[in-house]
């Protein structure tokens, strides 16, 4: 079996033999890592490993933490590793990104449901950017009302397109204005893009299925959810939609 040579694995597991399980678990954690890292591996292969092969897994991730890749982070969880908790802490401790403090968050609170991983949300949440919609799936991790509360607090202020979308394509065509619209586009864009998603993950989830829809023809728009908000109806329905997509994840995200 072909494995990286940036991963520290003892020359005596990766020569083998092994099981087509721990195999498996070896090649996509430390071979051909495109489908794990990319979402697209089913990781529930994983219960298939013996208690001796899963001491064996645990061990592995925990010698390549030093890495600091999100799929050798997110393997501590994928492998249920509560003794891992304590480097992981240790490694967010010292980790002064936004983005790598969530990832590590992340799995502390799959661990051993750390409360930085709520500060590490809501610190993305009010920047309202890029970091809230690359984690955005995570909220449902909460999976209570909070998860709701989070998404409902990044949506548009408007229904539909928005007015600064429509008034940025009238001026687009009057040249004296393109250097002011490229200031407000990049001052925007996060924004508008980031309540985007997190209006389609709501509807998303209320209608049990992913959705390739424009936000502006979404079946429930911003003001259906603010309306809802503290209905308590509302409320246990989402946060059972929410168990249910968290039960369907098959990947760890």
């Amino acid at each position: 079996m072909r494995l990286g040579d940036s991963y520290d694995v003892p020359e005596e597991i990766a020569r083998g033999p092994h099981s087509p399980t721990f195999a498996k678990f070896l090649r996509n954690w430390f071979g051909d890592t495109y489908a794990l890292t990319h979402g697209e591996l089913d990781i529930t292969f994983l219960n298939g490993l013996t208690p001796e092969e899963l001491t064996t897994a645990r061990e592995l991730i925990r010698r390549n933490l030093k890495l600091r890749q999100v799929h050798i982070i997110e393997g501590t969880s994928a492998l249920h590793d509560v003794d891992a908790a304590p480097m992981l802490r240790a490694m967010l401790d010292r980790e002064t990104s936004d983005d790598w403090r969530l990832t590590i968050a992340g799995a502390l609170w799959k661990l051993t449901k750390d409360p930085v991983f709520i500060d590490c949300l809501d610190r993305a949440k009010a920047g309202g950017g890029a970091l809230a919609r690359a984690h955005m799936n995570k909220i449902l991790w909460l999976a209570d009302g909070r998860a709701i509360d989070w998404l409902i607090d990044l949506l548009p202020e408007e229904d539909g397109e928005s007015a600064f979308w429509r008034i940025m394509r009238y001026l687009s065509f009057r040249r004296p204005f393109r250097p002011l619209l490229a200031r407000l586009h990049i001052a925007h864009v996060h924004a508008t893009m980031t309540g985007s998603f997190a209006l389609q993950l709501l509807n998303q989830l209320e209608a049990g299925r992913m959705t390739l829809i424009l936000p502006q023809e979404l079946e429930h728009q911003p003001s259906d959810y603010r309306r809802r908000r503290n209905d308590p109806a509302f409320r246990e329905a989402m946060v059972a939609a929410i168990h249910r997509w968290n039960a369907q994840m098959k990947n760890g995200r």
